[in-house]
């Protein structure tokens, strides 16, 4: 009975260190989320209306990082983005953007709580965009489709809780992005009818709230 009481102690106390992050270990990630823009696509069609890029999108993704330290990781960031925005009105009407987000970037992770089973960090990263939209517009007597593609320089920077699944490396959390790029709008609007007029380049921003799933070894 002794013997048994003292392993279960034993193993109570060996599980902070299984929790804990440490310096060498290689961490893999996916994500799920749902998207949201944080201004038009500065495409107008009148006076005073502009096109909308993507009021709701799904994002996912996967990360990379290695721990340097306890409390720093760094890797790479793939995601993927697919968005819609526009409005549809009663009548035949409708303007719409479908907007297609490939995303590769350099990212670093803080972690504030390294070991704990239930830990804070902050992800941020830097690297490219590349973006596709599709417009498409039939109001107030303009009709106008277009794609177009840019590529342009990129960052996020986020922050999330995660916790642990055991003692075998495996982590589930919630985290929150704030993502910004750059888009030619004159790439889609290149002989367009006059009433359809864009904003040059312009930077085009979305918040994205996604769940996790990690591995470390």
């Amino acid at each position: 009975m002794k013997k048994i009481v003292s392993s279960c102690v034993m193993l109570f106390c060996c599980l902070p260190v299984f929790a804990q992050l440490t310096p060498g270990q290689h961490m893999v990630g996916g994500r799920l989320g749902l998207g949201f823009q944080l201004e038009n696509s500065g495409i107008s069609y009148t006076n005073d209306d502009r096109v909308d890029w993507g009021t709701l999108g799904v994002g996912y993704g996967l990360s990379y990082y290695y721990l340097t330290t306890k409390h720093i990781g760094l890797g790479v960031d793939i995601s993927y983005g697919d968005f819609e925005g526009g409005e549809l009105f009663k009548s035949s009407d409708e303007v719409d953007d479908k907007t297609h987000l490939f995303e590769a970037m350099l990212s670093a992770r803080l972690t504030a709580n390294p070991s704990d089973k239930f830990r804070l960090y902050f992800p941020v990263g830097l690297g490219i965009t590349a973006a596709r939209q599709d417009i498409h517009i039939d109001k107030y007597g303009v009709k106008y489709d277009k794609k177009a593609t840019d590529t342009s320089l990129a960052w996020f920077i986020g922050a999330g809780l995660e916790f642990d699944l055991g003692s075998n490396g495996w982590s589930v959390g919630l985290e929150a992005r704030y993502h910004t790029f750059r888009f030619d709008t004159e790439k889609l609007t290149r002989n367009a009818p006059a009433a359809v007029q864009s904003a040059a380049n312009r930077r085009l921003s979305y918040l994205l709230f996604q769940w996790l799933i990690s591995k470390r070894f």
